[in-house]
Order: structure tokens, then C-alpha cells, then sequence
């Protein structure tokens, strides 16, 4: 019951992403244009994770902050119910 409570609160976190994940493609990308989306793209957004360097002021540094939080978010859920008996 509680690992179905888990997947189903991954989901319904998970919807918050494309939006999000669009806006951080299109800030290290410097494109915004709907194919970011699927374009193949991860070296730059590894890169990304980790450092500043794609991020010009402090708006999109902040957008930057908040991306790999919720991210770090995503990605403990993910984990508790891979573990889950």
C-alpha cells in the first residue's frame, strides 16, 4: 500500500517537471523553441547540474537553484521506492 502511495505521489510530483525542465533546456541551451524538449541534449545539461556557468544573472540562477532542488526531490522519491520491499 505504501509503495503504491509513493508512485502515485512520484507521478502527480513529476508533472511540475516539463515546465521546469523546459525552462532550464532553454536557459542552458539559449533556444526556445519547442524541439529543445527532444532534442538529445545532456552533455550541457550535465554540466549544468553542477556549475553556474550557463547561467547569466541572478534570475536564472535562481530558476537554476530551485530546478535542482526539486530535482534532488524527484530523484529521493525514486530511490525510497526502489527500496521498498
Amino acid at each position: 500500500m505504501l509503495k503504491t502511495v509513493l508512485i502515485v505521489l512520484f507521478l502527480l510530483y513529476g508533472i511540475p517537471l516539463f515546465g521546469l525542465r523546459y525552462r532550464w533546456r532553454s536557459t542552458v541551451y539559449r533556444r526556445s523553441d519547442w524541439k529543445i524538449n527532444i532534442l538529445p541534449w545532456f552533455g550541457h545539461d550535465t554540466m549544468a547540474l553542477f556549475t553556474n556557468r550557463y547561467f547569466r544573472d541572478e534570475a536564472e540562477r535562481a530558476m537554476a537553484r530551485r530546478f535542482r532542488l526539486y530535482l534532488a526531490g524527484y530523484l529521493v522519491v525514486l530511490v525510497v521506492i526502489l527500496l521498498l520491499p
